[in-house]
Formats: structure tokens, sequence, C-alpha cells
């Protein structure tokens, strides 16, 4: 299997996803993908809809929008309140959601905001940190997605996205590079992409700096044997 890392680069969320999917249409399940979004929050939402898989597999549990839920939940008046009463919402509201439908490891969100045996909000730490500090470093914020810890190694149900990144690009521009060890490109891909651009937004928007760029390297980028099913879903969108 192909190990030589490939770049796609498009201004575009949904295009740096069909790019992305049609390569490995084409060439196959590869590792060292990388998909570079030069300007992710221009995103519609609505305009996702189009290209969930549902479309060409029903019977599938999560949509497109459902995969970005795990995430950061979709924007609401809340997003623009006091931190604290956002915080406090949405991790009853991620609790409940757990309760309901127990995975093996839990969401995101609620690792990106009550991480580990001491609940560490990492998403509230950075953003005090952006607004607080006087000095602008580059590369200081780091998200944690999954540790040892809490984790074992498995063949399936492990977190897939590991950490983020956000670095500062410009003087007032924010961006986020994502990693994700295993990543399914028809189902799960598009819904993280868009997942990544909400939690992007909502940093920026309480740090009061400017989103840049989303880019997000899959270690093993993977159709999960649906290539035909993939090939029709790019067919009908």
């Amino acid at each position: 299997m192909n190990t030589e890392p490939r770049i796609i680069a498009k201004p575009c969320l949904i295009e740096a996803w069909k790019a992305a999917t049609k390569l490995l249409v084409d060439e196959g399940d590869r590792f060292n993908l990388t998909v570079h979004i030069t300007n992710p929050v221009s995103l519609n939402e609505a305009d996702v809809a189009p290209f969930c898989h549902r479309r060409v597999l029903p019977g599938s549990s999560k949509s497109v929008y459902d995969v970005a839920n795990t995430i950061f939940p979709g924007t609401t008046a809340l997003h623009s309140s006091d931190l604290d009463q956002f915080f406090a919402y949405y991790h009853r509201v991620y609790r409940r959601g757990q309760r309901r439908h127990q995975t093996a490891w839990g969401t995101y969100y609620l690792r990106l905001t009550a991480f580990g045996k001491d609940q560490k909000n990492q998403l509230r730490k950075i953003i005090d940190s952006l607004t607080e500090w006087r000095s602008q470093p580059r590369a200081a914020f780091v998200t944690h997605l999954s540790s040892a810890e809490l984790d074992n190694p498995r063949v399936m149900g492990a977190p897939c996205w590991q950490y983020a990144q956000f670095i500062r690009s410009d003087a007032n521009v924010l961006s986020m590079t994502a990693v994700y060890r295993s990543h399914d490109y028809f189902q799960k891909a598009l819904g993280n992409f868009v997942g990544l651009t909400r939690l992007l937004r909502f940093v920026c928007q309480h740090s009061k700096m400017t989103p840049g760029t989303l880019t997000c390297l899959s270690t093993y980028a993977t159709l999960q044997n649906q290539k035909a099913k993939t090939r029709q879903l790019l067919a009908i969108s």
C-alpha cells in the first residue's frame, strides 16, 4: 500500500473532500493523505447534505451531521454566549447523549472539554491563553483526543482523531491541523471536516481571531471496502 505523502489543497471543504475521496476510489486506500482547506469557514453547512453517505447507504447509523456533532455542536445562540454557560449546557447535552447511545470511548467533544481523570477543559484553557497572553506563540496550543491512560489498541472502536494543533499562522489568524490515525472517507471524513470547522470558528470567535486554514493528516485513509458505494455517491452528488 502506498505510503508516499500526498497533499490535496482546495479552498472549499466539500471540494477538498471530493478530490481526496476520488483519489481513493481511483488509486485505493493509502497512508499519509493530507487535505489542506484554505477557506473552511466559507462553508454553508446546508451544501453538505447532498454528499451524505446515507444517500447510497440508507441503513447507516449516523448522518454527515451526526458525525460533525461528535466533534462540536452546530451553531446556536449559545455559541455567542458566556463560555461558562456554553460549556455547562453542552456538557449536560453530551453526557445525556452518551448515556442513551453508549460507545466504547465517548465523543470527541467531551474529550475536548472534559479530558481524562481530571476532566480538563482543553478548549477553555486555549481560549483563555489566546485572549490573555501578551506573547503570540506560533504553535503552543494542542488538544489531545487519545491517551495511554484512556485507550488501548483496538482493531476498531478506538478514537481515530488523535490530536489537533492550533497555529497562529499570522498575527491575528488562527489555523488548525488535525491528525487521524485511521480515517474513513466514505462515512466519516466529510462530517469530521464540518465538525473541525465548527471548532475552529468557535475558538476564533471567543479569542477574537480570524479563522485561517484547516489541515487534516489522515495517517491511514480508507473507503472501508465501500469503493462502489463511494463512486455512486460522487456520481449523484
